[in-house]
């Protein structure tokens, strides 16, 4: 008797804790699922609220890459945003005018891009686009892959009379870069003090140029082989990953690190109106 009534039970706690649990959606995200309660899934973003908890969060739709509901039933999203190590990824930056878009990604700092025709035969929509290219490129240059457009102005071309100079057609963007992938020290596969780097390229991009420039940095040693450079410390703080290479003149004390893949390490710090990216390779690459 006493048996059937300890399996009753446990039976019982069992039909108890599934329910508990079924009762709950999951929502997978790039750090992991999470087991919430879904209460809205709109156009561009998804609100839930954790089990017990009264407290709504909203996330971008673009980071979530299935819902299983607790019905059972899923559904799955395939998000624009992708993944840009530098300026080769520029095409692939995402744009958006719509604060929801944005929702959950990391803010990594305000955009700023202003074009200005060369005469006033400009075409106003090839200023605006390149006053577009120019954001997109200093989004990729800082680690972003998604850009949040805010205020803007544009002028057309005025053509001047003998008391009043012409003014060429200008496009000025301001503008919010976004992450949808933090980066994390775990990510970098063999980043750490120690490995050994060559400084071959940098690239930097004023607020005033046309577009981003690109200079060859290799040195050679006394033998005429290439100068290989040290990493001193790698640090991870605030969803961001930071080395250390001295031999490098740079103007700040640490660089963040924006990819590493293929034996080529990309690291960017900014300065004033410019942002740098220092290109170094490793001993995976194929060019040392």
């Amino acid at each position: 008797m006493y048996k059937a009534f300890s399996t009753l039970l446990l039976s019982f706690a069992l039909s108890t804790l599934a329910f508990s649990q079924a009762k709950n959606d999951v929502v997978y995200l790039p750090e992991g699922p999470k087991e919430v309660t879904v209460t809205e899934v709109a156009e561009n973003f998804v609100k839930y609220t954790f089990p017990n908890e009264s407290a709504v969060y909203s996330v971008s739709k673009h980071l979530i890459s299935k819902i299983k509901f607790a019905s059972g039933r899923e559904e799955v999203f395939e998000s624009p945003f992708q993944v840009v190590n530098g300026i080769e990824d520029v095409e692939k930056i995402y744009l958006t005018y719509n604060l929801e878009e944005v929702a959950g990604l990391t803010n990594k700092g305000d955009l700023y891009s202003k074009a200005t025709g060369v005469t006033t035969l400009s075409s106003m929509n090839k200023v605006k686009n390149r006053s577009l290219d120019k954001m997109k490129f200093e989004a990729a240059m800082i680690g972003a892959n998604v850009v949040l457009i805010g205020n803007s102005s544009s002028r057309g071309n005025y053509y001047g009379n003998e008391n009043t100079p012409s003014q060429t057609t200008q496009t000025v963007f301001f503008g919010q870069a976004y992450t949808s992938s933090p980066k994390k020290a775990e990510q970098f596969k063999g980043l750490e003090a120690g490995m050994k780097v060559h400084h071959f390229q940098t690239h930097s991009l004023n607020r005033n140029d046309f577009g981003p420039t690109m200079e060859s940095t290799s040195k050679y040693d006394a033998d005429r082989k290439l100068l290989i450079l040290t990493l001193s410390e790698v640090t991870e703080e605030n969803g961001a990953v930071y080395a250390k290479v001295p031999g490098i003149k740079t103007k700040t004390d640490r660089l963040e690190v924006i990819s590493l893949e293929n034996g080529k390490l990309t690291l960017m710090e900014k300065h004033k109106n410019t942002v740098y990216n220092y290109i170094l390779l490793t001993e995976e690459s194929d060019l040392i």
